[in-house]
């Protein structure tokens, strides 16, 4: 019997937790569906330009930073400026400076009256935790008002999952919120006692891309990839696990001690499906919408009206084609060459799909570009255009996700050594991702 671990999926979570159970001296076998790894890291360099199709940027703990040093890319680090501290939210027509200080929110313009006193005075309203599970949606209407909903939280959930706050559960993507009412009785008094939430975190890139990550941990392990293997199935055996696959349209088996899932649910749900159908189900309904990501290179001059900042994002209440715009020659000034600039426009996400629908490419693309041109007061064509599309995105943690984690934990308890370590359990963001693969590789080691 192989003592070999299966790992489904060679994204950023598939290639560390081969990396980390290869440091523990654990057999594994890294099987990927597609022509290459990585997942959505891709990296592409235009006209003196670097591009990234999919993470930009990386909030980084301490502990991430040490692993980017253990893997020797520590040197290869870009650091943001101090004006990746500076963010902007879109209303009236213009760029907005915000800021997570709710003092500070109460002087700007950004918001009206009613929605500042709603905020000023949220600390003196009795908290009223809900019996059932709440989305963003209803926890923020509850605390404060639609308006704070619409113009805050929309836009900041739009940037980090291209998400609907009426579908989003506020306990999957924002759960420090009712731990702050439950053990506070206020949100604002949670906000001001946690001010250091953040701290410690720096916000990063690789240099040449952040495909680089991807790119070194290839490096690193002993066993490559296999490409074009898609697992099809999982069947209990005498001892462990048979797993089937697809490889250029054969089907083949293999056996394995453990089986590790780190590929999107939908992919997961299939390979299940033998299994437990009913788990399958729940993952096959995890949304993944389409989203558009469009680099856009200009002469410095031509930007008039330049956000010095990380960047900005569009409420869909403003209803523009956008969701938000990460100015990266701003935060990472060797994205683009010396006088010109680098923007990425996100567009697409669950409120915005229906525009891939209503509109070929070319025209979305125009439109982003007109609404961009009001905002930033362009006064030129751009230097460079280049758009990129996902037809499955981000994972939603819509109302009701953590029924799925409870289904995940009993699967796993009734077939011992399957482990399900989807983007969708551990987080989206790569620092997360990074930790959930350390802990399952030592909880597996431990388990042996």
């Amino acid at each position: 019997m192989t003592n070999t671990t299966i790992i489904a999926g060679a994204g950023i979570a598939g290639l560390t937790i081969a990396y980390e159970l290869q440091k523990r001296n654990m057999p594994y076998l890294l099987m990927e569906a597609g022509p290459e790894a990585g997942g959505v890291v891709r990296s592409l360099h235009r006209n003196g330009f670097e591009l990234d199709a999919g993470p930009n940027s990386i909030g980084a703990t301490p502990a991430t930073l040490a692993f980017f040093r253990e893997i020797g890319l520590g040197s290869e680090l870009l650091e943001a400026t101090a004006a990746g501290k500076n963010r902007f939210l879109v209303r009236h027509g213009r760029l907005h400076p915000v800021s997570p200080n709710p003092v500070k929110i109460l002087s700007s313009p950004y918001l009206s009256g009613t929605a500042k006193w709603r905020l000023f005075t949220e600390r003196f309203r009795a908290p009223q935790p809900p019996a059932a599970e709440e989305s963003v949606t209803a926890f923020v209407r509850r605390r404060f008002n639609q308006e704070i909903c619409d113009y805050l939280f929309d836009p900041i959930l739009s940037g980090i999952y291209a998400g609907d706050p009426a579908r989003l559960s506020v306990n999957e993507v924002l759960p420090f919120l009712p731990e702050w009412e439950k053990e506070y009785g206020s949100v604002t008094k949670g906000l001001f006692r946690n001010k250091g939430l953040m701290a410690g975190r720096r916000i990063v890139a690789f240099k040449g891309g952040n495909q680089v990550l991807v790119q070194r941990l290839q490096t690193l392990l002993h066993e490559p990839v296999r490409y074009h293997c898609r697992i099809t199935g999982v069947e209990s055996a005498a001892a462990g696990y048979t797993v089937k696959y697809d490889a250029g349209g054969q089907t083949e088996t293999i056996p394995a001690a453990r089986v590790l899932f780190t590929t999107p649910a939908y992919a997961t749900a299939g390979a299940l499906q033998g299994l437990d159908p009913v788990l399958a189900h729940q993952l096959h309904a995890i949304h993944y919408p389409r989203m558009g990501v469009l680099h856009l290179g200009f002469d410095r001059e031509a930007v008039r009206n330049m956000p010095q900042g990380f960047g900005f994002l569009a409420p869909a209440a403003v209803q523009l084609h956008f969701l938000g715009v990460i100015c990266n020659s701003e935060i990472f000034p060797s994205r683009a060459p010396a006088g010109q600039v680098l923007f990425t426009v996100f567009t697409g996400g669950v409120q915005q799909e229906h525009f891939f629908d209503e509109m070929n490419d070319d025209a979305l693309q125009q439109k982003i570009l007109e609404e961009l041109t009001t905002l930033l007061q362009l006064q030129r064509p751009p230097l460079l255009r280049h758009f990129s599309r996902w037809d499955k995105a981000i994972p939603q943690l819509n109302t009701g996700h953590r029924q799925v984690r409870a289904a995940v934990q009993d699967f796993e308890q009734r077939f011992p050594g399957i482990h399900i370590s989807g983007n969708y359990l551990s987080g989206v963001a790569v620092p997360a991702i990074i930790q959930h693969a350390a802990v399952l590789a030592e909880k597996l080691s431990s388990a042996q």
